[in-house]
Order: structure tokens, then sequence, then C-alpha cells
């Protein structure tokens, strides 16, 4: 007893504890686990937020990495999908969007979890006040923690606006790193825009705020108290554990695209972005750069079908062509065979002229030898 911390020991001497609570508590502080580790690594405070966490949920640590696995996965994906070959080049806008919404998920879930606290260590009536709110509305009551429905609905508001808060301050270190790689990338590179939509940090902390504050807090408060029906309905923990894995994963699912859509990165965006980036990299016809147009084009979602599409222009601009040059080649053919034909009547017409010229000159011949005799 003496080695247990101060307020499970004052919460077992009052009674207040069950003894699943307490094997709970003596499994996470007696064998070689990653919660040990983290219990005694952390300061105090967050020790006993956590401690009190796997003492109200032993499935904490494992919703935590669900929560983060899913949105990791999910994020990444969605952005190896938006940027293509071309994320070898912005990794570090992935990365960062990616750790931000992270953070973000972290932050709710650690905020929303339920949890058993004994003792308090507020110094004024407004901590007091809210130390004896419960962390979600559908957090069940223990002792010296009745929860009614005021304090169920103040819960609601107050994680609104904390998680508002902390989004906000997320959203904004993650916008300002964001832009600054864009800016870092862009240096040298007149127009440069990089495939997917940079908000700006103001952007991305109202964006992140309303994600986590509204959006976040009002899907996760109800997961949580789908979690307890599914506990108290189902004493097999197989198909809890099933059930509130899918309720996760789909919630994650559900919550992105309002997030794309407050920061500007959703579709009607995202092709806004394509067009900007096709005019930056649009090749001049100085260079003689076809072949890229080309590749460029196919590259392209809709590249095959614009290839395609031009490739009848260009069999009938070569027919065209082809027309041209037979009608100039013949042309030109009569133009050399008319050359040809004068010449050969001027060289008829000289021929007649000098035989006429010596059949003239035989006969003045002819009459001077007549008149010799």
């Amino acid at each position: 007893m003496a080695d247990l911390p101060a307020g499970i020991r004052r919460a077992v001497e009052m009674g207040l504890v069950s003894s699943a609570q307490i094997a709970r508590f003596m499994s996470i502080d007696a064998r070689p686990t990653i919660a040990r580790i983290v219990s005694r690594a952390t300061p105090a405070e967050v020790s006993r937020a956590f401690v009190g966490r796997m003492m109200a949920d032993p499935a904490f640590i494992y919703k935590l990495l669900l929560e983060q696995v899913v949105t990791i996965g999910t994020s990444a994906w969605w952005e190896v999908k938006q940027r293509g070959e071309r994320l070898k080049d912005e990794w570090g806008f992935a990365v960062a969007n990616v750790l931000t919404l992270s953070l973000c998920n972290a932050a709710v879930v650690w905020s929303l979890s339920p949890t058993r606290s004994y003792g308090s260590t507020a110094t004024s009536e407004w901590q007091m006040a809210l130390q004896k709110l419960p962390n979600n509305m559908f957090d069940k009551s223990y002792p010296l923690r009745e929860f009614n429905l005021p304090a169920r609905a103040g819960s609601f508001f107050f994680n609104a606006a904390k998680l508002s808060l902390v989004g906000s301050t997320v959203g904004a270190v993650g916008g300002l790193v964001s832009n600054s790689i864009l800016s870092a990338a862009s240096k040298g590179k007149e127009g440069y825009q990089p495939s997917v939509v940079v908000p700006s940090a103001s952007t991305s902390a109202a964006a992140y705020g309303a994600h986590t504050g509204l959006s976040g807090n009002l899907r996760y408060q109800l997961v949580y108290g789908l979690d307890r029906m599914l506990q108290q309905h189902f004493n097999h923990i197989p198909i809890a554990v099933l059930g509130t894995t899918a309720l996760r994963c789909g919630n994650v699912l559900l919550g992105e695209p309002s997030r794309l859509m407050w920061l500007g990165m959703d579709g009607e965006a995202q092709q806004q972005a394509k067009a900007e980036q096709q005019a930056y990299r649009r090749p001049s016809r100085s260079s003689g750069a076809g072949a890229k147009k080309n590749s460029f084009l196919q590259s392209l979602p809709f590249g095959k079908k614009t290839e395609e599409a031009t490739q009848p222009k260009k069999k009938s601009a070569a027919r065209r062509v082809a027309k041209a040059a037979a009608a100039a080649a013949a042309a030109g053919g009569a133009e050399t065979g008319a050359e040809a034909g004068a010449s050969s009547v001027e060289g008829a017409e000289k021929v007649q002229g000098t035989a006429g010229a010596a059949r003239t000159t035989k006969r003045k011949v002819k009459r001077k030898v007549s008149v010799a005799q």
C-alpha cells in the first residue's frame, strides 16, 4: 500500500476503487510493458492522466494506436494519390500534412477518452469545476464523480473550445512549415505550383480548429457513446474489439471530406491547381519541346483522350500538306514542259530559217553560173 501513488492509495483506503481496477493498475506497474515505460518516463501530471485512462479503459493504448495507424495511413494514401510521380519532389509537403493531422487526432482521442481520477490538484474554483466534468458526454459515473446532464453538456462545449484551440495551434504550425517549404522550393522557379494546394497559415489554423473542435469533437463524442454501448451489450471481448475497430475506421474516413473542404484541398481546388500546373509546365514553341509536351499530356488522367483526339487532326493536316506538295509538283512540271516546248519551237523556227537561206543562196549561185556561160 505504501508504494501506491497517493491518489490511488487514498481511493483504496476510502473503498472507492474495485479490485478489478487495482488489478489493472498492478498489471501496468508490475510488468515491463509499454504502459509502465510511459507512466514512469512522463511527468507526474501526464503519468497520472495516462494511468487514469488505462484504469478506465484497458484498451486505451490499442484504440490510440489504431486511430494513429488509420489516420496516418489514410492521409498518406491521399497524398500519394494526389501527388503521383511528383511525390519524390514534394515529400516535405506530404510529411507536414500527415503529421499535422496525426497530432490533431491524438489530441482528440486523448481528451475524450474516459478516465478515473481520485483526489484533486485544483487551486481555484474554476479548476475544480472543470475537473468535475466528464471527458465525454457518455462517460460512466464512478465514486466521487457523479455526472449529471448539465455536467455532460458542459463537457461537450468545454471540449469543443479546448480542441478548437489545440487544432488551431497545430494547424498554424503546420501551415507555416508547409509555406516555408513552398518558399524554398519556388526559389529560381517563377510560377512554381505544387501538385496539391498549399493553404496559408491562417487558413490551416481555421480549418484544423474547425476539424478538431467541431467535427472531431462531435464525431468522437458519438464514437465513445457507441463504444460504451458495445462494451455493455457484448460480453465477448473480440466482438467488442471488432466493433470499435470498424467504428473508428469509418469515423476517420467520414471526417476526411470536411477537412479537405475547409483546407481548400477538395476536388475543385485540385482541378484549379492542375490547370495552373499545366500552364507552368507548358513548353515554348522556340524550344522545340514537342516530345516533352506529349509525354506530359500522357501523364495526365485525360492525356490519352487528348492525344487520341489530336491524332485525326494531325493526319488530316498531313494529308493537306501532301496534296499541296503534289499540286505544286504538278504545277512545276507543267511550267517545265511549257518551257521545253517553247525552246523546241524556237529551235524549229531557227532550222527552217537556215534551210530557206541555204536554198536562196543556191539559186543565186546557179544564176551567176548561167550568166557566165
